[in-house]
This record gives C-alpha cells, structure tokens and sequence, in this order.
C-alpha cells in the first residue's frame, strides 16, 4: 500500500493539479481540453497538458465528451470540502448540554477542538461520547453542538453495525468486550485495522424491535439524543459473568423490552413485557 499510496498523493500534490479537480467538480458535465484549460486560467498549454496527465488514469478521466472526475477525484474534492485536511477544525464550546450523566446524574457539555467532538460528564469526568468529526460537519451548527455531534455518530455508528468502516469503507467485524462499565461492543475494520468501541446497547439503538417499541410509545428513539437513553448504560452480561452474550432491557411506561446480543453484535432474541 506504501508504494501506491505515495504516487496517489504525489499526483496530487501540486496547486494547478487540485485547481483542475476543483473545477472538473464545479462543472455540470465534462469539459474539452480547452474549456478545462481556460477555466483553470493557465496559458502554458504543454505544461497544462503535463499536469492534466498526471491526474489522469486514477483521479480523471477522458472520455469522448470530454474530461471529468473518476470515483476517486470525486472522493479527494470531497474530503477537501470536508475540511478534514484543510482545516484545524479549531473550537467550539464547552456548551451545556440538555440532559443528564448516564452513570452519576450530573450535567454534562459538549465540546469540539482539533476534529474530535465530544459529550461529557462535568463531574465524574466520563466521556460519554467522542469520535473524530470533519470541520464541515459542525460548520453552521455551533448553536446545537451536541446535536450535531449525536448525529455524526449515529451516523457512523449504523455504518460500522451495517459492515461498512466509515474511515476506509472496508468489512468491519464485532465481538462483545468487558471494562468498568460492564459489556462494551468492539468493531474492528479488518481492512484498515481501525477499532471502535462503545457500550454494548449500542448496538440496540437502531434494531427494528427498539424501533417499534419507542414508536408503539408515540416515541422516537432516533430524535432522543443518545445521553438521554440512560438504558444505555444497562446491559448486563447474561448470567452475571462476561461472556458471549449480554442482555439489553429498554423501559417505557408500564411497559419493558429485553433484547439479547450476542458475542457477534447481532440481536438474537426479543422478549416484550409488561411490569409490574
């Protein structure tokens, strides 16, 4: 990959060269040579062609209406859009946050700096959410940090459940993991190596059954924002000892929803109740 990797950024490291896929993206449908030429404003049209040829193959290509962005180009502009490698992301906050600590019932606030947002306890000093987020993402959304932030991660969160590694888009895996706070749900990317992890309910947030429930409940479980679902922290190894599975139980009203996970992060059963 080290080979690979260094011509990819290498064909584009030259200003005129990020110019060319800056407006091979602005354009609505592939540019000549000329159009292409005139627009990026260069009059050397040898050295022109040079730097074109060098984007061609991986990040443009030629066709016969002309030349436009391959997949590749598109993902680059994009992640130059993004900011991610552009911009310091700078700081946002600490803001206050509606709600309250899942594990000790203090306020919590929310902060964003250098590209990693994050929600956290102002007392026991827990982190009850943290994961990398791009400058775009928060662009415009400085008044609702903490919004902004559940939803990059449900975001990424569905991905990585769905197989999908949202850093590199390779397989991802789970398994089932102990620490301080009981079961945590561990996902590794096996293309990219990267590992995310979380607790074990999470990966219940987004399961059909929880879904239904919350709606039967003239409730939304997706515009709840993540650090006012306190059953997140309460799963519980099945049988009281770490295993390789863990039960979540959900309680609206009168009403209860105890799902199982197994060591491969699926739900395997569903058990719905009335209490007491």
């Amino acid at each position: 990959m080290t080979d690979d990797a260094e011509a990819a950024f290498s064909a584009v490291a030259d200003e005129l060269r990020v110019r060319i896929l800056r407006e091979l993206w602005d354009a609505d449908d592939p540019l000549s040579f000329s159009e292409l030429r005139e627009r990026v404003d260069v009059q050397d049209s040898g050295r022109f062609n040079y730097h074109l040829g060098e984007l061609r193959g991986l990040f443009v290509e030629q066709t016969e209406d002309g030349y436009d962005l391959r997949f590749a180009g598109r993902k680059l502009v994009g992640s130059l859009h993004s900011g991610v490698y552009t911009e310091t992301g700078g700081m946002v906050g600490p803001q206050s946050v509606d709600g309250t600590c899942v594990l000790c019932g203090s306020d919590l606030e929310a902060v964003y700096e250098d590209q990693v947002g994050k929600v956290d306890c102002t007392d026991c000093e827990v982190t009850i959410i943290q994961t990398g987020v791009p400058p775009a993402f928060v662009d415009g959304r400085e008044d609702d940090l903490a919004a902004a932030i559940d939803g990059y991660v449900r975001t990424t969160s569905r991905s990585l459940l769905d197989g999908f590694c949202p850093t590199c888009s390779g397989p991802t895996a789970g398994h089932l993991a102990e620490n301080d706070y009981g079961p945590q749900a561990v996902v590794n990317c096996e293309r990219c190596g990267i590992s995310f992890s979380g607790l074990a309910a999470w990966v219940a947030v987004d399961h059909p059954a929880v879904l239904s429930f919350y709606d039967d409940h003239d409730r939304s479980v997706r515009d709840t924002p993540l650090w006012h679902l306190d059953w997140l922290a309460d799963a519980e190894w099945v049988d009281g000892a770490a295993g390789d599975r863990a039960t979540v139980e959900v309680r609206l009203d009168d009403e209860r929803l105890r799902v199982t996970v197994t060591d491969d992060l699926a739900v395997t059963a569903v058990d719905r109740a009335q209490t007491d």
